[in-house]
Order: C-alpha cells, then sequence, then structure tokens
C-alpha cells in the first residue's frame, strides 16, 4: 500500500470510530442546539489556527444550518503562520475574541482545538461559560494530556467545557509513518468537521420530528441564486452574514 492508500484506510477506522465513542455526548449536544435554534438561537463555532478552518466550514454552506455563526479571528487565521501561532498563546486575547461576539446565555459555543493547550481558545470556552453558555470543546483529550500546558493556570480546554467531544486524533497528529521515520498524513480537521457537520445534521433533524422547519441553507449552484435569500435575512444580525 502506498502512503495514500494508508492515510485514506487510516482516516475511515478514525470515521468509523467516532460515533461509537461520542455517540452519546454527541446526541446531548445535538438536543441543546436544536432547542437553541428552536427558540431563535445561534450556535457559535470558534477554531484558532487551522481550527478555524471547521469554523468556516460550518457557516454558509449548503445542507447546513443558516443559524451558525463562525467566531473566525483575522489574528489567529491559518494563513497568519508564526504570527498567528504567538497570539494563540497570549493571555486574556481569547477574551477580547469573545467580548466582541453576540453570545447569549443558553446558547452553544463549540470549540474547536486539537490539542487544546492555547490560551486563546481556553480563554474563549471559560469567558462563554462564564455568560452561561454551553460549551462544547472537539479535539483530541490524548494529545492534549501529551503535551505540556501553555495556559499560566495549568488548564486544558476540555478543563473549562461542559462536554468533550473526543476525535480520537493521535498524539503528533499524522496518519502515515514513512520509511525514514517521519509522520505524515494530518487527521484533526477532518475528523472535528466531521464531528461538527454530523452534529449539525442531527440537530436539523431534531427540529424536524419537533415539527419545525430547520434553517438549513441549500446549494446555490441549483441555478436559483435566491433561494437562501429568506432564512439568511433571518440570521443575518447575528453571523457572519451581518451587516
Amino acid at each position: 500500500m502506498t502512503a495514500a492508500d494508508r492515510y485514506l484506510a487510516t482516516l475511515t477506522e478514525h470515521l468509523d470510530a467516532l460515533m461509537p465513542r461520542i455517540g452519546p455526548e454527541l446526541d446531548e449536544v445535538a438536543h441543546r442546539i436544536a432547542a437553541s435554534v428552536g427558540d431563535g438561537g445561534v450556535v457559535h463555532v470558534f477554531g484558532s489556527g487551522h481550527s478555524q478552518l471547521v469554523a468556516l466550514e460550518s457557516a454558509e454552506r449548503a445542507g447546513g444550518l443558516a443559524a451558525v455563526n463562525a467566531i473566525a479571528d483575522v489574528a489567529v487565521s491559518p494563513t497568519g503562520g508564526r504570527r498567528a501561532s504567538a497570539i494563540e498563546t497570549l493571555e486574556g486575547y481569547g477574551q477580547i475574541v469573545f467580548d466582541t461576539e453576540d453570545v447569549r446565555a443558553g446558547e452553544v459555543l463549540i470549540v474547536v482545538s486539537n490539542s487544546g493547550i492555547n490560551p486563546v481558545p481556553i480563554d474563549v470556552a471559560a469567558a462563554a461559560a462564564a455568560r452561561g453558555v454551553f460549551v462544547v470543546a472537539v479535539g483530541s483529550p490524548g494529545h492534549s494530556e501529551a503535551s505540556p500546558a501553555r495556559d499560566r493556570r495549568g488548564r486544558r480546554l476540555p478543563d473549562v467545557a461542559d462536554v468533550t467531544l473526543d476525535t480520537g486524533t493521535p498524539v503528533g497528529d499524522t496518519a502515515v509513518r514513512l520509511a525514514d521515520g517521519a509522520g505524515t498524513g494530518p487527521l484533526s480537521t477532518i475528523l472535528a468537521m466531521a464531528v461538527v457537520h454530523a452534529l449539525i445534521s442531527r440537530c436539523a433533524e431534531l427540529l424536524v420530528e419537533a415539527g419545525r422547519t430547520a434553517p438549513l441553507l441549500t446549494s446555490q449552484n441549483l441555478g436559483d441564486t435566491d433561494v437562501n435569500a429568506g432564512v439568511y435575512e433571518r440570521y443575518a444580525p447575528r453571523t457572519r452574514r451581518r451587516p
């Protein structure tokens, strides 16, 4: 098998293992999101570095909920390089990021961080918890425990979250070992995104089962470019589409 074969095989194994490991917790979170969205709330998703890709992917996309707000701070974007990596470890910056967002008590915030050791996602999660928000961590506790904490109080993301959804990403975030011993084939972003999409899908299902209309978005590449106009208008003031 080539490295490509081994990577895809390993990825498939990890995807297959998700629901047996986190099924009950995922369902609990989906019920909370459905209750919040059913009452007019918004679900918020935050990530820094490559985890920010998960937040961006979960918002404003076909098949997803319009009621998703991606908290995507440019200073900790995956294109920020060494500067973003340095800011991700800056104590207090996560509080500033959170304070600029309209996140309300009773809503759900998903914080994505594979390592769960950097201060920014920890501070975002802690600030949300202090406001009465239900905080969900998505990442790898195994990787987190194998890494030294960077938070001055020694906290890791699972310590400040209400629920942690374990992606099962291995320590080092690589799926394939090459002949010279080097590792390649990152898994964390794909696994985290699978968890978030599974959550959103289950939430939509719960809303429909309750007799409500799930505010789902439809692909504008099917011909009608205004197909989502109404649902976008409803949530625009509290999402990335806000004026």
